[in-house]
């Protein structure tokens, strides 16, 4: 919408502007504060925009009634520097001003913050080396559509990072950023003199949304200040318009941009596990509430402008005058009908929605399962999409092409902050490849920073994440193997969240890539792979099966009942078959997954027969290597019944037998159980402890 409605500026009536007489003095700052006192009503007749909340700041205390603190040592997950507190040197209210002060001090608290379920408000686990204060109106000031203003002077110095901000109060669409975050101001290193040039002086605002992190997308627009203003100097206001399908910003009433729901969207995991698109306006059509923080360093703080955090020029303080939230009279349920619109602001463009993918039943199966550029594969696996948190812009990537490999990942990250990913965004069960499943692929590194790692990942979402720091390459321009398995990656957790790990049951990127610093550097021959050379010993079946085999059966006539049986003892639970019937075979198989036991040299399991009432007690047993490879039915010995009994059969007799023609570098069914075919009726049999060995 271009045209312009109720152009007339949006402005407070001034009755009074006062001098307090007392002068304060800005932390870190040698600037004086005076401090107008406004009326707080705006002229209605003309906006239509009405009161509905606000906090002057008129006491001496922090009112309770409206805000809560953050007390955490997260960082706010941007690995920020700062412990936020409810203590009193880090957030006071005096002389009509609200200051949240950023101090240089150790302090410890918890490592997680309160949304995190294992948030303990007592836990000291983690220490840094700032304090600050995060004001929340959660559930004490939520609001659909309407004005926000916020009259503050903001902090100064490389690594200070001051926001006024909103998050979803219910999270209608899945975590952050899925359910969307609407950033009315933020600053970064305000006053900062970089290579010689101005001094920094941007404001930003900004809309996050799209999927779930690290899925997620934002747009926004950065603002100066006429005549070379810098907003640590002095107070301004800064406001935000939202109604249905648009939301702008302001500074001192100055309309400098405008999103609106063409350029944003939700995709969001529904009751059915399935990706969809969230509804009309999403998700910019919830209720939300407002944070006023001061971060210190962090992701976007401490990789621009200087980089780092400059220690000299703590503490810094963040000061608010009020903060006022309006409603439109004209149609408080669309907010529509007050706008204040000049047509010289810039309209965001946003993004749109991606395709969604529809779930392919055999993704992410074996034996390989290649995601960029392995065998007959060219480049990313169709049902892949690239990806990349990357809030600094400091991840740039192609497909190249070598003259010896083909295509190529070419990745290059220039700071601190930032990944690129593999998305398959319906989501997939990859637990089959936990127990013996490696992610393989080949890197060779240009040129690397002193100190620079490379993380891998496989992503459920974040804080479920499993992360591991790979070995490099001695040499520049040299390719070299990793291989990781699946089983440390689950074992070692997310390094930036003690306590949570990824959910291989539940993947949406298979496959992250996130250097710590600086590096240039090539992938090829990205895959899945499961290692079973290495191993002494296979397990199959041990009180559970282990993935990726699973139970199956065939039953040509009648009914073959299969029940896990709780036994006690050593064997604990077992699998109890029972044949009514006299034509039906068990296994255990991995479906579309076949292995290599050429390593190997028996088949191992423990036998009982609970109930056997034929006159000639035969048992086979035999291995398939994607039937019709087998090594045909194999004669074992029967047990006495109820006597548990141990078989070790040699896999070079199960290839001598009869009729086999079993291949041992593709097995897909390690056994298949079963009394003899035709004669096989009222037997019920117990197997337990399947496994290959050495």
């Amino acid at each position: 919408m271009n045209q312009q409605i109720n152009r007339l500026p949006f402005k407070l009536n001034i009755t009074a502007i006062v001098l307090s007489g007392l002068f304060l003095l800005g932390c870190g700052s040698d600037n004086s504060t005076v401090v107008a006192d406004v009326e707080a009503t705006p002229p209605t007749s003309i906006t239509g925009w009405q009161m509905v909340w606000q906090d002057e700041f008129d006491g001496t205390e922090v009112d309770s009634s409206k805000w809560s603190f953050a007390v955490d040592c997260f960082g706010g997950g941007n690995d920020e520097a700062q412990c936020y507190t409810a203590r009193s040197e880090n957030s006071q209210v005096a002389q009509g001003l609200l200051t949240i002060t950023a101090l240089r001090e150790t302090f410890s608290g918890p490592a997680v913050n309160d949304s995190d379920p294992n948030y303990d408000p007592l836990d000291t686990s983690k220490t840094l080396d700032y304090t600050s204060a995060r004001l929340v109106s959660k559930n004490k000031g939520d609001w659909k559509y309407g004005r926000f203003e916020i009259r503050a002077k903001l902090p100064q110095g490389q690594g200070t990072w001051p926001a006024i901000w909103m998050l979803p109060t219910d999270w209608v669409y899945g975590p952050w950023a899925g359910s969307g975050e609407i950033d009315i101001m933020e600053a970064v290193n305000l006053k900062t003199v970089t290579n010689g040039g101005e001094p920094e002086s941007a404001v930003h605002g900004t809309l996050h949304f799209g999927k779930t992190w690290p899925n997620n997308v934002y747009s926004g627009q950065d603002y100066a200040l006429p005549n070379a203003q810098n907003p640590s100097d002095d107070f301004h206001v800064y406001a935000l318009e939202w109604q249905e399908d648009e939301i702008r910003w302001y500074v001192d009433d100055v309309h400098y941009a405008t999103q609106r729901s063409s350029g944003w969207y939700s995709q969001y995991i529904d009751e059915n596990g399935n990706t969809v698109n969230a509804p009309d306006d999403a998700p910019f059509n919830q209720q939300f509430h407002m944070l006023l923080n001061l971060a210190v360093g962090g992701s976007w703080a401490a990789n621009v402008n200087n980089t780092g955090i400059d220690k000299s020029v703590f503490p810094q303080a963040m000061q608010i005058d009020y903060v006022r939230v309006y409603e439109c009279a004209d149609s408080p349920n669309t907010g529509a009908g007050c706008a204040t619109i000049d047509d010289a602001a810039i309209i965001v463009p946003g993004h749109s929605a991606p395709e969604i993918v529809i779930p392919d039943t055999q993704f992410g199966q074996g034996p390989t399962f290649s995601l960029f550029s392995y065998a007959d594969a060219i480049a990313l696996n169709t049902d892949l999409s690239f990806g990349s948190y990357n809030p600094d812009g400091a991840i740039t990537y192609q497909v190249g092409s070598d003259d010896v490999r083909g295509q190529v990942l070419e990745i290059t990250k220039t700071a601190a902050v930032g990944n690129l990913f593999f998305e398959y965004s319906p989501r997939v069960d990859l637990s089959h490849w936990q127990e013996l499943g490696e992610l393989v692929f080949d890197i060779n590194v240009t040129s690397i920073a002193e100190g620079t790692e490379v993380l891998v990942k496989v992503d459920s979402g974040w804080p479920n994440t499993g992360d591991i720091s790979i070995s490099l390459p001695d040499n520049l321009n040299q390719w070299q193997e990793v291989r990781i398995s699946f089983a440390s990656l689950v074992a070692g957790g997310n390094r930036f969240s003690p306590g949570s790990t990824v959910n291989l049951t539940d993947v949406v990127n298979p496959f992250v890539i996130e250097p710590t610093g600086p590096v240039v550097l090539k992938l090829d021959n990205i895959r899945y792979e499961y290692q079973v050379a290495q191993q002494t010993e296979l397990v199959v079946y041990d009180d559970a099966a282990v993935a990726p085999y699973a139970f199956g059966l065939f039953a040509a006539s009648g009914q073959l009942l299969e029940e896990q049986v709780d036994v006690g003892g050593e064997h604990k639970i077992v699998t109890q078959l029972t044949f009514n019937t006299n034509e039906a075979v068990g296994f255990y198989q991995s479906s579309g997954t076949v292995m290599d036991f050429s390593g190997f040299n028996f088949l191992s399991f423990d036998l009982n027969v609970v109930t056997d009432l034929r006159e000639v007690r035969s048992m086979k047993i035999k291995m398939d290597c994607q039937t019709p490879c087998s090594s045909g039915d194999f004669d074992i010995m029967p047990p006495d019944v109820g006597v548990w009994t141990h078989y070790d059969i040699a896999l070079t007799d199960l290839v001598a037998n009869n009729g086999s023609s079993l291949d041992l570098a593709k097995v897909d069914t390690p056994i298949v159980i079963f009394p003899k075919w035709g004669d096989q009726q009222g037997v019920v049999l117990q197997i337990d402890n399947i496994k290959l060995t050495q």
